[in-house]
């Protein structure tokens, strides 16, 4: 057994998926035994129902599992070691997980699966933690539209005078990795606590 998977908190988006599914859960469970109850003569509707319930719940366990390990990826934990846990290969986990929600964005097409590779990992790492510096942003006194010492109010008060390109962005804060603006600008205009004006290029949503 390997060491035990840890998640500091999960992605907004996956909690998002889990309320989704568990909402559709309770309705078709819901819907399943008003359906038998009041068509138990009649084996064809009755049959029909579960039929359709069971498969549906299936596909819904498939999409929580695919977010669960997404989830877990974005936490630290490895291919290998999330296979561990569920007495699989680390390959069968690699092949499945670019199909989460969660993490479709990074995904790369290969014939009719879709991968994450490790650079897109990455990648959807530095997203999930510039969202967790935003939401700390957000909650702190002043709020993120004053100018100030995180790299959320200064890339807000940069834009504040008008439009800019990601190279003047970059370029204003040396203090930072360029993959940090990045991925802050990123996460911001998916907030729609920015926009994007054209290529590459960033505004204020009131510009």
């Amino acid at each position: 057994m390997s060491r035990p998977i840890k998640l500091r908190r999960a992605p907004q988006f996956t909690v998002d998926i889990v309320d989704d599914a568990r909402a559709s859960l309770v309705e078709l469970l819901r819907d399943l035994e008003a359906i038998t109850r009041d068509n138990a003569d009649d084996i064809e509707v009755w049959a029909s129902a579960v039929t359709t319930a069971g498969w549906e719940i299936a596909r819904l366990g498939q999409w929580l599992g695919l977010e669960g390990e997404a989830a877990l990826l974005l936490g630290g934990a490895s291919y290998p070691e999330i296979a561990e846990h569920q007495g699989t290969s680390a390959s069968n986990v690699y092949n499945r997980v670019g199909r989460s929600l969660t993490l479709a964005p990074y995904a790369r097409a290969a014939g009719s699966v879709a991968h994450v590779s490790a650079e897109a990992l990455e990648e959807a790492r530095r997203d999930y933690a510039a969202e967790t510096v935003i939401e700390g942003d957000a909650a702190a006194p002043g709020g993120v539209g004053e100018a100030g010492e995180t790299l959320v109010e200064k890339v807000l008060a940069i834009l504040r005078p008008g439009p800019s390109t990601t190279a003047e962005i970059v370029a204003a804060l040396p203090e930072y990795r360029r993959s940090s603006v990045l991925s802050t600008l990123s996460v911001l205009a998916r907030r729609d606590a920015v926009t994007r004006v054209g290529h590459g290029v960033y505004a204020l949503p009131d510009h």
